[in-house]
């Protein structure tokens, strides 16, 4: 097996003692049974099953002294970016095996549960996450099936305002649950735009990430708190649909984690964009 640093990994025993960088992956560990295989987590691990484990710190930014006391079998880390490399070169220094994963795809989610089942030893639980992971997402297409995509803005960032770019997990989780990323014809992962072209663009729906509220059950007569969040903001009002109400909180874990729950997070979208049938 190779990672996205080219390194190469050969199963042999299963490995019992791990520390996830990467809050997707620790939940991708935690959902194929391997929650008693972590040593550590990081301060965005939010799954109450690890609140007893010690934290490490941030996932580019972690206590090496920690790591090596810990001693872990493998430290999975993020690969991307000038940090990565720091990263890694360090844990090399202090003699600590790393795999670097990243994962912006469904496919590259695919290919790492199924890597580190085999590391972790468990291969048919990496299997039959996967598989469920890819039956939420075909429901969540079947949802809208017949029907129009609707053009939709999610807000990464409000000041200055940042969004998805194209070829993203995000961009690629917007279409499966029958959305059009208004800025998918720009170029990069995540741009900055102005509020004249958010309003410009007219886009029908306002997606905002939020922590506390997101994923609410929207029943008849429900009011997304976030309209009244953004209809606040001199610059968000002026977009059409905050102007109207057509906003829609999201849990940001959940829809910012290319993990086994992203299934979830597209059938939540799809039945708030089209309705559940």
């Amino acid at each position: 097996m190779v990672d996205d640093r080219g390194r190469a990994h050969e199963p042999s025993a299963p490995l019992t003692r791990i520390v996830s960088l990467i809050p997707a992956v620790t939940e991708t560990l935690v959902a194929i049974g391997g929650a008693d295989r972590l040593v550590a987590r990081t301060r965005y691990d939010e799954d109450p099953a690890l609140a007893d484990l010690p934290s490490v710190g941030g996932g580019i930014d972690p206590s090496l002294e920690f790591l090596a006391q810990l001693d872990p079998d493998l430290v999975v880390l993020w690969a991307s970016g000038a940090n990565g490399v720091l990263l890694e070169d360090r844990l090399d220094e202090i003699g600590l095996d790393w795999y670097a994963a990243a994962i912006q795809t469904v496919d590259d989610f695919r290919r790492h549960a199924r890597n580190l089942g085999r590391l972790a030893g468990l291969s048919d639980a990496a299997d039959s996450v996967i598989a469920r992971v890819e039956r939420d997402l075909a429901a969540a297409e079947r949802l809208w099936s017949g029907r129009d995509p609707v053009e939709v803005v999610y807000v990464v960032q409000l000041e200055p305002p940042m969004t998805v770019g194209p070829g993203t997990f995000l961009d690629s989780l917007l279409g499966t649950a029958g959305a059009v990323n208004a800025f998918g014809d720009i170029a990069g992962s995540w741009p900055l735009v102005s509020m004249e072209e958010v309003v410009r663009r007219d886009p029908d729906y306002v997606i905002m990430p939020v922590q506390g509220y997101g994923t609410p059950e929207a029943r008849p007569g429900y009011r997304d708190p976030s309209i009244g969040r953004l209809g606040a903001r001199p610059g968000w009002s002026a977009v059409p649909a905050v102007a109207v109400g057509r906003v829609i909180s999201v849990d940001g874990s959940l829809f910012g984690r290319p993990g086994p729950r992203m299934g979830e997070a597209a059938l939540y979208l799809a039945t708030r964009l089209h309705g559940s049938r």
